[in-house]
């Protein structure tokens, strides 16, 4: 069992890169030579600071390579890109994780096409309905949304309709994309202390309703939620450095990110994937 090391070196995320995709991964790389899984994600898979991201748990339950194309901060825009898809559908299956609404473009403003979560530019339309608005010291979306929050509240919920309705649109073009057996993870970690409502919950901005609207493109949904009894093992299972701890508390918790791994292993059976959750708990065939 890994426990949170404070004061600890950096860990090594084995950086590495796989054809047709410029962008750097979670590694070892695993050989797509061998049937694989593929995760396609975000935070909850890259896994900052946590000691065994959630493909590599599955790795070892379900004696399968998966490739882990988790992007710290990822949009759909990323996860869908040519290059990810090509990858996924040249595998056995594919974990698609449910990622926030904030990191990709829409009809108020575009994102970065690797990094989501940087906001390049606002579009006419932005500067149409928020003509008051400074935009100078603004890089980061939510960043941006909290400043239309706060400055124009009655105007953000246009952009939150927005964005849940674009957050379908393009989720559901990357689903449609998809080839094989595919399995939805919804992670949500517990709100952030002190967070400003509606902006503290992440997956950001994703409700039931958005969900359910793209449930119909897998083959299964598994929904995760931080409960008290997660929340109270703190930081088992992460290693993070003195100098980074006010970073790692808005990153999903290790005992949460190991649940989910362990929620996934029955979907995964069912799908031919796997001895399913029961049987790796009993042989403690998942890491702690």
């Amino acid at each position: 069992m890994t426990y949170v090391r404070h004061g600890a070196p950096a860990l090594n995320y084995s950086a590495c890169h796989y054809p047709g995709l410029e962008m750097a991964f979670r590694g070892p790389k695993r050989s797509l030579c061998e049937p694989y899984v593929t995760f396609l994600g975000g935070t909850a898979f890259y896994g900052r600071y946590v000691t065994h991201a959630i493909p590599d748990r599955v790795e070892a339950a379900i004696g399968l390579g998966c490739v882990n194309l988790g992007l710290m901060n990822a949009g759909v825009d990323a996860m869908g890109a040519e290059g990810m898809v090509s990858l996924a559908n040249g595998g056995m299956a594919t974990v698609i994780e449910v990622v926030g609404a904030q990191n990709l473009s829409n009809q108020f403003y575009r994102v970065h096409p690797r990094r989501n979560d940087r906001m390049v530019t606002p579009t006419r339309l932005f500067r149409q309905v928020f003509p008051e608005l400074d935009l100078c010291e603004v890089h980061f979306t939510r960043h941006l949304l909290a400043l239309m929050k706060r400055e124009a509240p009655s105007r953000y919920d246009t952009v939150v309709e927005e964005l849940r309705s674009a957050w379908v649109e393009h989720m559901a073009r990357l689903l449609e994309a998809l080839k094989g057996p595919s399995v939805l993870l919804w992670v949500v970690p517990a709100p952030l202390p002190g967070g400003e409502p509606g902006l503290d919950q992440d997956p950001l901005l994703v409700d039931r309703a958005s969900v359910q609207a793209i449930s119909g493109l897998v083959d299964r949904v598994v929904e995760v939620r931080e409960t008290p009894s997660i929340t109270a093992q703190g930081l088992l299972g992460m290693q993070i450095p003195e100098t980074e701890s006010p970073i790692a508390s808005h990153v999903p918790r290790g005992a949460l990110l190991r649940e989910a791994a362990m929620a996934l292993l029955d979907p995964l059976q069912e799908l031919g994937f796997g001895p399913g959750r029961a049987f790796v708990e009993a042989g403690d065939g998942l890491r702690a």
